[in-house]
């Protein structure tokens, strides 16, 4: 669902307009670009939800929202590649599923 910059003040409990365009200023929200001006989407939303809560509830300073932000991205990213490397591998067949199992065991043993 794509929402205004009206709609994404009246979901974020305690946003002001006067933030949104700070978090979009230091590129924390990256909203689409539409003719009718700026679009958000619910990533958006989870995403400035989430800064308030940094900010109001865990008193995180303006340094420390980019890092903290910047850790959810690798994470995120690094599920999404988990995921698309576990479709590719269960795409196989049964002899390379059990061989990419047991190379992983093997690593994870090794690693401790």
């Amino acid at each position: 669902m794509i929402m205004t910059e009206q709609d994404v003040i009246a979901r974020v409990r305690g946003l002001t307009r006067s933030e949104l365009h700070l978090c979009i200023e230091r590129g924390w929200v990256k909203p689409a670009l539409s003719p009718e001006g700026q679009c958000f989407n619910e990533i958006d939303i989870a995403r400035l939800d989430f800064i308030r809560h940094l900010q109001a509830d865990l008193a995180a300073n303006e340094e420390a929202v980019p890092f903290v932000l910047s850790l959810i991205d690798q994470v995120h990213g690094l599920r999404h590649a988990l995921k698309t490397i576990t479709v590719a591998v269960e795409a196989q067949d049964e002899d390379v599923r059990n061989a990419v199992r047991s190379a992983l065991l093997e690593a994870f043993d090794n690693e401790k």
